[in-house]
């Protein structure tokens, strides 16, 4: 069985502004899903190819469990959630933290899709955390 996982990977660029004409170097953190950090390397080259020119900074792995996009949005928040389960053989109660990159205008974006995401969930949840990000983009499904 092949593990999907997802990494973040960070790459540094120049861009010019077209008002000044100066130069200026920009950080963006890109989210994709690959099998490994070589595939997930080659993946974002694929997907920027077109775009510009980068040096890549870092690539490691991003512990989240899934990515909801919303092209009509613009940021990407990440959400943290905390599930509690009980064992109803020993009466033990474990807590489940799950995190999520959601995309949405603000929080209120955010808080809603995570309702709908979990409106069928049996466990109990309560939204920990929810900050935005400075991803500039996820590439959910790169080989495709």
């Amino acid at each position: 069985m092949i593990e999907n996982n997802f990494f973040k990977l960070k790459v540094k660029y120049l861009v010019q502004d077209p008002d000044k004409g100066s130069i200026s170097k920009k950080t963006s953190e890109y989210v994709l899903k690959a099998v490994s950090f070589t595939d997930a390397e080659a993946s974002l080259l694929e997907c920027l190819k077109d775009d510009f020119e980068y040096n890549l900074v870092s690539c490691s792995k991003f512990n989240i469990q899934d990515v909801r996009i919303d092209e009509t949005k613009e940021g990407y928040f990440k959400a943290k959630i905390v599930s509690t389960s009980s064992d109803v053989d020993n009466g033990k109660t474990s807590k489940i933290i799950d995190n999520y990159i959601i995309q949405g205008d603000n929080i209120e974006d955010v808080n809603k899709s995570i309702k709908q995401l979990l409106s069928g969930s049996v466990m109990d949840y309560e939204i920990e955390n929810i900050q935005k990000t400075k991803i500039e983009k996820v590439f959910y499904e790169v080989n495709k």
